[in-house]
């Protein structure tokens, strides 16, 4: 395991003025000399970052440590979405999920029942229509995952205050439901 890094220092908006710029702030003060923008904007900008960031950070570091596993974050989700939806899903149901086109689904579903991770089979319902479902091997890479997964979490939060993950983990909703009425 590599040499932990130095934790990024965090200031609020008022503070951040006084403390040393980190590239990304140095970018924004740089846009600022050109178009202005308070102290609103700059905590807009920021929060809006700092998730796209943290996202795709987790997401690479993720695909590092479950390659092993001979999986991706992409497969592990889908795997985990029909797994533990509570019901069948349609390759659009998952599409829409996960946030991918259909036909980059539809490869990634049929080389998971390839590999005899998940079974399609035909709607009862709506035999138009092709659900899937998790199969015990696809159950075991799931187990396989989620250990990894969830000794990265513990390695990347455990140090900071639950009751700050609660307000994060509100915040974070918020956006969330905020993003689904701007679609």
């Amino acid at each position: 395991m590599s040499a932990a890094k130095p934790a990024r220092a965090r200031a609020s908006v008022p503070e951040a003025a006084n403390a040393p710029l980190s590239e990304l702030d140095a970018r924004l003060a740089n846009y600022h000399r050109l178009y202005g923008g308070g102290e609103e904007d700059d905590l807009y900008y920021r929060m809006t970052r700092d998730i796209v960031v943290s996202g795709r950070r987790w997401r690479k570091l993720a695909n590092e440590r479950i390659k092993a596993a001979g999986q991706t974050m992409a497969r592990w989700e889908t795997l985990f979405l029909v797994a533990f939806s509570g019901q069948e899903l349609t390759q659009g149901d998952l599409a829409r999920l996960i946030g991918i086109e259909g036909p980059t689904l539809v490869r990634m579903l049929d080389l998971l029942a390839k590999e005899g991770l998940i079974a399609r089979r035909q709607s009862a319902a709506d035999g138009r229509m092709t659900v899937n479902t998790i199969t015990p091997q696809g159950r075991e890479v799931i187990d396989r995952v989620m250990g990894v997964t969830n000794r990265m979490r513990a390695e990347l939060l455990q140090d900071i205050d639950p009751a700050e993950l609660k307000v994060t983990l509100k915040v974070l909703g918020q956006v969330i439901d905020r993003l689904e009425e701007m679609r």
